[in-house]
């Protein structure tokens, strides 16, 4: 099954409900790189620092990666897709009514 077919599939096993796609990288209120930064150098004796991904990447850098992600070699994109497709309508069948969904994407 491919993707638009789960979809379809979906659209007509569930009544439509209106739906929004909300970019959490655009919202930055109430979100501070330097308190991001203190915080994950800063951790109790045992835990791993972090630091947020935000300083890994810039724009070019973000493009780079989704190129990486669709080479041969990195097989984890594929693999993904092909999950995706072959079990598209029975996840979408497992989403309440209502729900969320969140995607956080790589990183």
């Amino acid at each position: 099954m491919t993707a638009d077919e789960a979809a379809a599939s979906k659209e007509t096993s569930k009544s439509v409900v209106s739906s929004r796609i909300i970019d959490i990288r655009s919202d930055t209120a109430g979100s501070n790189i330097k308190d991001e930064i203190k915080s994950g150098l800063n951790v109790q004796d045992g835990k791993e620092k972090t630091l947020p991904t935000l300083l890994l990447y810039d724009n070019e850098g973000l493009k780079l990666f989704e190129k990486i992600t669709y080479l041969e070699e990195y097989y984890l994109t594929e693999e993904e897709i092909r999950v995706l497709s072959e079990h598209a309508g029975h996840i979408a069948d497992q989403i309440p009514d209502n729900a969320m969904v969140v995607e956080l994407g790589s990183g």
